[in-house]
């Protein structure tokens, strides 16, 4: 029995390590998509370079 919770306590962990990881990640994300446009380059010269 000792055993068996250890062992679901370690799953645990792993899960709540890796949904905090997933949770950081998705910040930085939606952190890059919200940044406000470089000084100098409006949106249209952004997306006009990333077509050529």
């Amino acid at each position: 029995m000792l055993s068996r919770t250890a062992d679901h306590l370690f799953w645990l962990s792993r899960y709540i390590e890796r949904a905090g990881q997933a949770r950081s990640a998705w910040g930085e994300a939606t952190t890059r998509r919200r940044a406000p446009a470089r000084a100098g380059f409006s949106a249209n010269e952004r997306e006009s370079k990333h077509a050529v």
